[in-house]
C-alpha cells in the first residue's frame, strides 16, 4: 500500500510538472503574440495552489500509512512471539493510540482550510480494525501478567520442594557415612581379632 502510494505521488508529480510546463509555455506564447486571454494566467496560480494542497494531503497520507504499517507489524510480532516484554506491548499500545488519533484529524492546507480523509464510514472501519488489534494486544498483556502471577505463586512451592530435595540428599549422605563408618569399625574389629588369634597361636 505504501509503495503504491509512493508510485502514485511520483506519477502525480510528473503530471504536475508537465502541466506546469505547458501552462508556462502558453503564457509565454500569449505574451509574445500579445494575446489578451486571461485563462492561462489564471490557471497557473490555481494549478500551483491545487498542487500544494495535493502535496500536503499526500504527505499526510504517507505518514498515516507508515504509522499503520509500523503498528500492524509490531502488533503481529507481539501476538506471535512466545516471550514478549511489557515494554514492547506498551510500544504497540502507544503507536495504536497515536494512529487512532491521527485518523480523526483533518488535513490542514496552507490556506488554512481543512479536509478529512475518505468518508466517515471508511475512517470508522479503519479505526475498528485498529481497536480490534489493540484488544488482542491487551489480552496478550493479561495472559503474560497471569503467567507471571502463577510463577510467583509457584515459586514458594518450588523452593520448598528444592529444600526437601536438599534435605533428602543430606540424609542419604549421612546414612551412607554411617554405613561406611560401621563397615570401617567392623573391619577394624576383624583385624583386631585376627591379630589377637595370631598372637595366641604363637
Amino acid at each position: 500500500m505504501l509503495d503504491k502510494h509512493r508510485k502514485f505521488v511520483e506519477v502525480a508529480q510528473s503530471t504536475y510538472d508537465y502541466g506546469r510546463q505547458l501552462l508556462q509555455a502558453t503564457v509565454v506564447l500569449c505574451q509574445s503574440l500579445r494575446c489578451t486571454t486571461r485563462s492561462s494566467g489564471d490557471t497557473l496560480p490555481r494549478l500551483n495552489r491545487v498542487w500544494k494542497q495535493f502535496s500536503v494531503s499526500s504527505e499526510e497520507r504517507q505518514q498515516r500509512l507508515e504509522l499503520a504499517l509500523e503498528f500492524h507489524t509490531a502488533a503481529e510480532n507481539v501476538l506471535q512471539q512466545e516471550c514478549v516484554d511489557m515494554e514492547s506491548l506498551d510500544d504497540v499500545d502507544s503507536s495504536g493510540k497515536t494512529l487512532l488519533d491521527r485518523l480523526t484529524m483533518p488535513v490542514i492546507f496552507p490556506d488554512g482550510s481543512e479536509q478529512y480523509f475518505g468518508s466517515p464510514t471508511e475512517a470508522a472501519s479503519a479505526a475498528e480494525v485498529i481497536r480490534e488489534r489493540l484488544l488482542l494486544v491487551e489480552e496478550r498483556r493479561l495472559q503474560l501478567q497471569e503467567i507471571g502471577l502463577r510463577h510467583e505463586e509457584e515459586a514458594p512451592n518450588r523452593q520448598e520442594a528444592w529444600l526437601d530435595m536438599i534435605g533428602e540428599d543430606l540424609r542419604e549422605k549421612e546414612e551412607q557415612e554411617e554405613v561406611e563408618e560401621d563397615e570401617e569399625e567392623e573391619e577394624e574389629g576383624q583385624e583386631d581379632e585376627d591379630l589377637t588369634r595370631a598372637t595366641q597361636d604363637r
